[in-house]
């Protein structure tokens, strides 16, 4: 053998693995006869690196942070999937535990968003308002599988269909792409909640879920999940749920149906989703928001929280419609993959309720309450495409991604109000009076469509995150167009905005990271919606400017985020028109300041820990004359905490209690003056145990919301005067049968 053909055996061995490996194998054993007879050489050493790309795991299988309760990875809109210490922003990752053990399945997504430090939530089962900071939040701040515009502010998503919550606080709205702007939070996101449904997972396994509450609820749940079918690479879930009965408020209940599909394909180049399905839910008896008259001299204290405050057999909102979702993402190679966002929503409403909601007095008495019939209609599309990339440029990783969205919903909305001389009478104590004429203006299920508004939006996103070293930058712009058309006279505009944001984290240890981040963006103004003067409208444009920053730390089994916020948000007021209608208008800005703390973990064996608390300093400035100038924001608090804490004896048990607490709270009356709202703390008690019936696994757990059964009152930010009532002791039980 020559030296050249040697030579060639050699590197061909260092290089090649497999078949090839054995090749070169087999050509180093020929020169052994003949080694002695021909020169040596020493060849620099070769490093072989090769990239394997695996399907990614399905969402319930991600690593949790010890406690179980987070996640240590998110994933946000154009940010992709990305560990918890390098995001520049407020983020927690809320694994299915949280679901399991903290959501009524009768209930809605508050009762696990309650667990995150800087969101207060509502007890309202026909509104799905919250706050982020003191701003206020609804529906439309969520997404469902990446897809945005299914849910409002009167309508959320079907609980038993989500296995995990990604919220990102702070300013990245910029990072969401197209977001719904109708029924939207005032002047921009606040707060972005990923909701990622119930995925196929390996195995196959039927569960059947029972449940009793309330006085009288019962709900069956069933969950069936198969994998590997096909070519084993597919994977099929489906799960529904029939419940009704009533709940721990006198005379109101809820009946709920659905059925949903959720299809996987998961393979080494791709992953493929595909969800969708059908709900109905129907309420009655529910309502439990109040309007405190600016001319109060106060507030009253909070009534009976187990008394209906509508008449059961006259108030109800019913809902129904679908939902589908369509992911894909394809990895072209290690380092490129194009990916789809795409989901249709239809849904209808027919409701029969308080216009807007009880106006009261600081004696507890009703004021010009009126009752209305609705027929209420939303359409929304959806469709995003979009190429990741990963490349270097010297020492820079950069991590490059480009989207264009489209977003479409149109809506319609009919109603009828009764006559002024109609109104509900009584006291919040005593009772309510409905006037015999009142029964006769239920004409909800006779309604037809009437045109609201229509909104469609054309977004160009790009964002860059650059890792050097330890530093992690990031940095990202929206151009969006959108077209708007209201059913007032004159509404209807065009418009194009640029929102920029950027960020960026220093991690000088693994178990410590700093950041800032900055976020501005021109957003169209607010759509009047129903019970206003001026609906169907369009408000003035505003500007938001958010800033933040924070540091997160890792010590031990526990992990921390403590972050500083600073945010400038336009203030819309009710403006009174008459002796019982109103205008919507934008007077001013509130300006938000505060501090946020978050942690979770494991304390000590068998004791897990959640929760956190914010100091919140809410100011509004610029408003008309200066009339409000300097005075807190309506239904601000300056503390707010979450604490719970779960006991585990063993794998088989686990005790959990949580505790909400909210301080002294303003809302601001006529001629400056300050009402207050008392502070609140309610205790939640849950337990599970693990068993077999036979050879049948069978897991049980009680849960109890507010323990003490205490009555009070719960601030609604950016709500104006609102308040709404709490929920009594409330009772569930419930039954899973692995089958």
């Amino acid at each position: 053998m020559t030296r050249k053909k040697m030579l060639t055996a050699l590197v061909l061995a260092c290089l090649s693995s497999g078949s090839m490996a054995s090749a070169a194998e087999d050509a180093a054993a020929e020169t052994q006869d003949t080694a002695q007879a021909v020169d040596s050489y020493d060849l620099p050493a070769v490093t072989v690196m090769g990239t394997r790309t695996p399907a990614p795991a399905p969402a319930a299988e991600r690593a949790a942070l010890p406690g179980g309760f987070q996640a240590d990875q998110t994933t946000f809109g154009l940010m992709g999937d990305r560990d918890l210490m390098d995001v520049p922003y407020t983020a927690q990752s809320l694994t299915t535990k949280n679901f399991d053990t903290f959501a009524a399945p009768s209930g809605d997504v508050n009762q696990v968003l309650a667990n995150v430090p800087s969101l207060r939530v509502g007890t309202s089962l026909i509104k799905t308002d919250f706050s982020a900071r003191g701003m206020l939040a609804n529906g439309s701040a969520m997404y469902l599988n990446n897809v945005p515009g299914f849910f409002i502010m009167a309508a959320g998503p079907v609980t038993n269909t989500i296995a995990r919550a990604d919220v990102m606080v702070g300013p990245a709205a910029t990072l969401s792409g197209s977001v719904q702007s109708y029924n939207g939070p005032d002047g921009g996101q606040p707060v972005s909640v990923y909701l990622y449904t119930k995925r196929p997972e390996k195995g196959d396994f039927t569960r059947y879920r029972q449940t009793v509450g309330g006085y009288g609820h019962y709900g069956s749940y069933i969950d069936v999940n198969r994998s590997g079918l096909g070519d084993g690479t597919f994977g099929v879930r489906v799960y529904g749920e029939h419940s009704e009965g009533n709940f721990a408020v006198s005379g109101a209940g809820r009946q709920k149906n659905n059925i949903f599909i959720d299809v996987s394909r998961e393979t080494p180049q791709s992953s493929t989703n595909l969800f969708g399905g059908y709900y109905k839910d129907r309420l009655r008896g529910t309502e439990r928001r109040f309007n405190i008259q600016r001319t109060a001299r106060q507030v009253p204290g909070a009534p009976d929280a187990s008394r209906s405050y509508d008449d059961p057999n006259l108030m109800h909102s019913d809902w129904d419609g679908y939902q589908i979702t369509l992911n894909h993402e394809q990895r072209i190679n290690p380092t490129t993959k194009l990916f789809l966002n795409a989901g249709t929503n239809d849904m209808t409403n027919r409701r029969f309720i308080y216009w807007s909601q009880i106006t009261i007095d600081g004696d507890g008495n009703l004021r010009g309450n009126r009752v209305w019939s609705q027929y209420f209609y939303l359409k929304s599309r959806y469709g995003q495409i979009g190429a990741n990339h990963k490349f270097r440029t010297g020492a820079a990783e950069h991590d490059v991604t480009l989207a264009v969205d489209r977003s479409w919903r149109v809506q319609y909305n009919n109603t009828r109000r009764d006559n002024p001389n109609d109104h509900v009478t009584g006291n919040i104590y005593s009772g309510i009076i409905y006037r015999p004429s009142i029964y006769s203006y239920d004409i909800s299920s006779s309604l037809g469509q009437k045109f609201q508004y229509q909104e469609m939006d054309t977004s160009v996103n790009l964002m860059d995150n650059v890792k050097i070293g330890k530093w992690n930058l990031l940095a990202a712009v929206t151009r969006r167009h959108g077209n708007y058309r209201g059913s007032a006279a004159g509404s209807q505009i065009s418009d194009t905005q640029y929102a920029p944001t950027f960020g960026v984290t220093y991690a000088p240890t693994e178990r410590l990271s700093v950041y800032g981040a900055y976020a501005r963006s021109t957003t169209r103004g607010q759509v009047v919606g129903s019970g206003y003067d001026n609906e169907g409208a369009i408000l003035p444009s505003v500007k938001v400017t958010q800033k933040e920053l924070g540091v997160k730390y890792k010590f031990g089994n526990m992990y921390a985020a403590l972050a500083y916020f600073d945010v400038n948000q336009p203030n819309y007021i009710d403006v009174a028109t008459g002796a019982s209608t109103k205008a919507y208008r934008l007077d001013g800005e509130n300006r938000y300041r505060g501090v946020d703390l978050s942690i979770t973990g494991m304390a000590a064996p068998k004791w897990n820990v959640f929760g956190g608390l914010q100091y919140l300093h809410a100011r509004q400035q610029h408003t008309a004359g200066g009339t409000n100038d300097g005075l807190p924001t309506d239904s601000s608090a300056p503390w707010s905490a979450v604490v719970g804490l779960e006991y585990m004896p063993n794998e088989d048990w686990s005790i959990t209690g949580r505790m909400n607490y909210v301080s002294r709270g303003t809302i601001i009356g006529s001629n400056r003056r300050e009402l207050s709202v008392p502070s609140s703390a309610v205790f939640d008690l849950f337990a599970s145990y693990r068993t077999k019936v036979g050879k049948t696994p069978v897991s049980l757990q009680a849960s109890i919301y507010n323990v003490f059964d205490r009555s009070y009152w719960i601030l609604q930010p950016g709500q104006g005067s609102k308040l709404l009532l709490s929920m009594p002791r409330t009772f569930m039980l419930s039954a899973t049968f692995d089958l």
